[in-house]
């Protein structure tokens, strides 16, 4: 068991860097549904654009079935995955 104060240091070294916390990563997925640009979106966040690319990245690899859903529609062909590329 850390002690008080370990904790502390624990917490503020884990999540000092707001990147790293839940609420922003949600926060960054929720903007991109919106339309917010990489930029602005790390720019309103205060994270790195680096940061918003690549839990970008980690949510398209985590939904399963875009394609299959694409392929539904009327003309699949003119409609480009979000996650390719």
């Amino acid at each position: 068991m850390l002690s008080p104060r370990l904790y502390i240091e624990y917490l503020y070294l884990t999540f000092s860097y707001r990147g790293y916390l839940s609420e922003v990563k949600q926060q960054v997925a929720d903007m991109a549904v919106n339309s917010s640009g990489i930029r602005d979106t790390a720019r309103v966040l205060g994270i790195s654009p680096t940061t918003v690319i690549e839990e970008l990245k980690k949510s398209c690899q985590q939904v399963p079935g875009n394609e299959a859903l694409l392929e539904q529609l009327p003309h699949p062909q003119n409609v480009k995955s979000s996650c390719s590329g």
